[in-house]
């Protein structure tokens, strides 16, 4: 059975609707992040990053959500074409696109519109124009498929 180290937030929350789509049985160990659980040295040997979600399965233990998908992908054979197609790559762009983009712009600016104790209009602005352009490539996708 697949660990879940996970704690409530979209990284985290992306892998649990994974595991339950692809219908693979797991088990969920919260990871508590307020507490600084994740730089507990048990969770530090699976997610060297500190950073959650993570998995373990076996002997495998897999760190970062792009990381995670493909492999829940190739397990349970479901959401990932054949990796000479086309639409393998295809979705590895927007794979990449969500994680290396998409994920880490919109918490850049949910920290700096809700949580930056000293307010910037510099990092606001920049951050809530970044994001309104994401949701327009994402708007403009998901409009052609």
């Amino acid at each position: 059975m697949i660990t879940l180290y996970t704690w409530s937030t979209p990284n985290g929350l992306k892998i649990s609707i994974a595991l339950e789509e692809m219908n693979l049985a797991y088990a969920v160990q919260p990871v508590n992040i307020g507490q600084g659980e994740q730089f507990n040295p048990d969770f530090l040997a699976i997610s060297p990053n500190n950073k959650i979600p993570a998995i373990q399965d076996g002997s495998v233990a897999v760190f970062e959500s792009a990381a995670i998908l493909i492999y829940l992908a190739r397990k349970s054979g479901l959401f990932l074409a054949a990796e000479s197609t086309d639409t393998y790559w295809k979705t590895m762009e927007w794979l990449m696109w969500q994680t290396g983009g998409l994920g880490p712009m919109l918490g850049q600016a949910h920290h700096f519109l809700h949580h930056h104790p000293e307010k910037s209009d510099y990092a606001a602005t920049r951050y809530h124009t970044e994001a309104k352009r994401l949701y327009r490539v994402l708007d403009q996708r998901l409009s052609e498929s």
